[in-house]
């Protein structure tokens, strides 16, 4: 996970406007902004839109609950590494010309292993587990269905392969009283339900990073939510 400081404002200025993606899918998503894409970044497209994705996540995760202060270096290194690995997905939504929102992922027994423990320790099967890793939506973008929609292509593209009987991802658990918690910031609970993720409370881990403006290192804790696959693949 990689994260930074960037406002949408510096995102906006940061970089120009460009043409829509030629083989991007249409999202029909409640939004006033006009028609959003979703085009996969791989290969040659990805090595397009690098710079666009590193600056996106860099202005969402520095928000909270992520409070991650990332480097472009550091997220363009991260994400042509999920790009060239096998069953990574990266998925970008477009709002016209301008990129804003986008969902990666990759096979389990891929991950980190702070994210595959977890789920061994409870005797789960790593191989037939993709992970989603953050989805991030500008805020402008927010509360119009984006996320939801790049999370449910996401699941269409991994469906396809006939070999994951189950989703997963992590959410960071930030205190009630956390003092630079939001007093606007409400958890997305309902709508992961709503798209079938169920918490699964057996499940439990940790990341540590430095939030933006500490010196050390503190341990994030993280809850896991599931959503099987079985009935969709035919399992």
């Amino acid at each position: 996970m990689s994260a930074g400081a960037l406002p949408e404002g510096g995102f906006a200025a940061a970089l120009p406007a460009r043409p829509l993606p030629p083989d991007g899918r249409r999202l029909q998503v409640d939004t006033q902004a006009g028609d959003i894409w979703v085009e996969r970044l791989a290969g040659a497209a990805l090595a397009d839109r690098l710079e666009e994705l590193a600056v996106l996540r860099l202005a969402v995760l520095g928000e909270f609950p992520y409070l991650y202060p990332g480097s472009a270096a550091y997220e363009e290194r991260y994400l042509s590494g999920l790009g060239s690995l096998p069953g990574g997905l990266i998925l970008a939504a477009f709002d016209r010309s301008r990129m804003v929102a986008a969902v990666t992922g990759a096979p389990l027994d891929q991950e980190l292993d702070t994210l595959r423990d977890p789920f061994a320790h409870a005797g789960r099967d790593l191989r037939s587990i993709f992970y989603f890793g953050e989805v991030v939506v500008l805020p402008s973008h927010r509360g119009r269905g984006i996320g939801t929609a790049l999370l449910e292509t996401g699941e269409s593209h991994i469906r396809e392969t006939d070999r994951f009987t189950s989703a997963a991802f992590g959410e960071i658990v930030r205190s009630a009283d956390h003092p630079r918690r939001p007093k606007t910031y409400r958890t997305p609970d309902a709508a992961w339900r709503r798209l079938g993720y169920r918490l699964e409370p057996e499940i439990g881990g940790t990341l540590s990073w430095c939030d933006a403006g500490d010196r050390e290192e503190t341990a994030k804790p993280l809850r896991f939510w599931v959503k099987s696959l079985a009935t969709d693949i035919g399992a």
